[in-house]
Order: C-alpha cells, then sequence, then structure tokens
C-alpha cells in the first residue's frame, strides 16, 4: 500500500474524494471508495496502480448522492508515500516553464477553465435549489398533514351532526289503550234472538198491514158494483161507521 496525502485545494474545503481503477486489477474491485477531504487535504492508502492502469479521482460535497463525475487520473508508484502536494507544485512549475507552448493551447486552457468555473457555479445553484426543494417538501408535507387531520375532524363532527338529527326527528308513538267489555256467550245468544224475533214481528206488521188495506180495497171494489139500497135507519157502530167512511156517505 502506498501513502498518499498532501494538499489538493489551496481554499481549504471540505468534502469527498472519489477514487475509482479505470479497470479492476489484484486486491482491487472496480467499484467506487470514498474517503474525506479535510480542509483542502488528504491522507488515505491506495494500491500502486499496475501498467496500462490508473485510478479516475472525483470530486463531491457530502450528502451529494448523484453520479461522479471524475476530472483527473493518477499513477500510484509502489512506494511508501507519495505527497500529491509536490506533484501539484510540479505540474505548475513545469505550466511556467512552458514558454513555448501555442496560442491554441493557452485559449483551449482558458476556455476550459471557464467551462469549469461555469459548471462549479451551476453545481452550487443546483445544490441550493435542492436544499430549497426540501426544504418546501417538508413544508407541503406538514400541511398535509395539518389537512388530512382538519378533514377527519369535520368528518366527525358531519357524523355527530347527522346522529343528533336523527335522534331529534325520530316520531313519538303513542300508544292508546280503549276498554270494550265483551259481553258473554249467553247474553250475546239471547240478544241475537231477539234482533231475530223483531225483525219477524216487523215482518208480519207489515203483511198485517197489507192485508188490511187490501181488505178495504176489497170493501171499496164491492160497495162501488153493487146498487144502493134503502136503509131505513143508520146505525152508529164503529162498523157501520166505517162502512159508511168506505162507502162516501
Amino acid at each position: 500500500m502506498t501513502r498518499v496525502h498532501g494538499k489538493l485545494f489551496s481554499d481549504g474545503r471540505d468534502g469527498l474524494l472519489v477514487v475509482k481503477p479505470s479497470k479492476p486489477f489484484f486486491g482491487v474491485s472496480r467499484d467506487e471508495r470514498h474517503f474525506d477531504i479535510i480542509d483542502g487535504s488528504i491522507d488515505i492508502n491506495l494500491d500502486p496502480t499496475p501498467n496500462g492502469v490508473h485510478y479516475l479521482i472525483g470530486f463531491k460535497s457530502k450528502g451529494d448522492i448523484r453520479k461522479t463525475d471524475f476530472s483527473l487520473q493518477w499513477r500510484v508508484p509502489d512506494c511508501d508515500e507519495y505527497d500529491v502536494t509536490a506533484r501539484s507544485n510540479q505540474r505548475k512549475t513545469d505550466s511556467e516553464k512552458s514558454t513555448n507552448a501555442s496560442v491554441y493551447e493557452r485559449v483551449l486552457l482558458r476556455r476550459t477553465a471557464s467551462e469549469l468555473s461555469t459548471a462549479l457555479d451551476e453545481q452550487s445553484r443546483l445544490e441550493a435549489s435542492l436544499l430549497n426543494a426540501q426544504a418546501r417538501i417538508v413544508t407541503l408535507e406538514t400541511q398535509l398533514r395539518d389537512y388530512q387531520a382538519a378533514a377527519e375532524e369535520a368528518l366527525l363532527s358531519r357524523d355527530r351532526t347527522i346522529a343528533q338529527m336523527a335522534e331529534q326527528n325520530t316520531p313519538e308513538i303513542q300508544k292508546i289503550y280503549i276498554d270494550r267489555p265483551v259481553p258473554p256467550a249467553p247474553l250475546k245468544a239471547r240478544i241475537q234472538r231477539l234482533e231475530a224475533e223483531n225483525i219477524r214481528l216487523t215482518s208480519l206488521n207489515a203483511e198485517y198491514y197489507k192485508s188490511v188495506v187490501k181488505i178495504h180495497q176489497l170493501q171499496l171494489d164491492k160497495a162501488r158494483n153493487t146498487p144502493p139500497s134503502v136503509t131505513v135507519e143508520q146505525g152508529n157502530s164503529p162498523h157501520q161507521r166505517l162502512r159508511r167512511k168506505l162507502l162516501g156517505n
């Protein structure tokens, strides 16, 4: 193992150093490994890279779960220690000494630096937007819970009101008991016999009056058909008076 240490960022930022081999080799898998960056410095242990293999290096802020953008390539020698600070300074010295760089390379370098700065600014803006969105989500979840509690309380109040109205509108049922005495069976039979006898007598009375009227009619017919006779005297008995009345005398 090689101890890799030194200062990566002069601004002293904190974050995560993401290390991934370009391809797996003996003892090292293809998975990413994360190491803490404290005050812009690192102190980690890495396996030396064999020929044709290098480490892909990226930087992330803590809590960033997006896909890693790898911006550096490291080859770790097989030694006890490897100072990345000296390597960074050496890159700066080589850059200063390379005065014969072409104009195209300098323009390309400036363009890359500008794009990197824009990307960092966009990353900062997206991180701020993400924090705002998370805070908004928390607020909306709280409001949703409040709305749910209010809706449940309104439903309970509605059910109580409906139950009270149902109790108030229930009609009152009044029971009236009427005492009607029932006559005993012999008395009832006697009443029925008397009623039947009354009907029979009423019918006989009607027949009697019909007979009387018929007799009177026959007497009138006979009197009209019989020539008048001279009577010496007229009696004053009820029968004679009725006869005279029927004959019109």
